[in-house]
């Protein structure tokens, strides 16, 4: 529990601090298009997903450090990658849609509803991802993929059990 804490906190971190960074780069360096108006300022929306995915950026990037990752390994790698980003931007859009304040109470229950059945979807599709990687690995890793990997998903207990069917 703590190294998970740990480990979210980490990554807001270095969330932060890259978006603080992103923000001090002139706009001829930067990889994105500037924006259209100079004094517009990206809205809280915008915000959360930009950080969202600078943090599971950097978990991506742990998780793939600390299996040390053959070259056989890395290319079954990209598919599991993919669905977790496809996963956390269809978490982070059904939140917002959630959170929206023009719904009625009921209407926010069905979005929180079809949110969490849409987690259960991803959660499946991320394990199918995971399973050609997951078979390549030794056990040591496994085990390893397995503490690494429930940080990228909400549903942590349902991963590890998804997960550990795959043995």
């Amino acid at each position: 529990m703590k190294r998970a804490l740990l480990g979210m906190v980490t990554a807001v971190a270095f969330a932060g601090s890259a978006f603080a960074q992103s923000d001090q780069q002139p706009a001829a360096q930067s990889d994105q298009a500037p924006p259209a108006k100079s004094d517009q300022k990206p809205t809280h929306a915008e915000q959360v997903q930009h950080w969202a995915e600078a943090a599971l950026d950097t978990q991506l990037k742990g998780m793939k450090a600390g299996l040390g990752l053959k070259a056989d390994q890395d290319q079954d790698w990209g598919e599991f990658e993919t669905a977790v980003r496809d996963a956390a931007k269809a978490r982070v859009l059904a939140l917002q849609k959630e959170q929206s304040g023009n719904l009625s109470p009921m209407d926010r229950n069905l979005a929180k509803a079809n949110r969490i059945g849409q987690g259960q979807a991803s959660l499946a599709k991320i394990v199918e991802a995971a399973k050609p990687l997951y078979a390549s690995l030794d056990s040591a890793h496994k085990q390893k993929f397995i503490t690494l990997g429930r940080t990228l998903v909400p549903e942590r207990g349902q991963f590890v059990k998804a997960v550990r069917r795959l043995h």
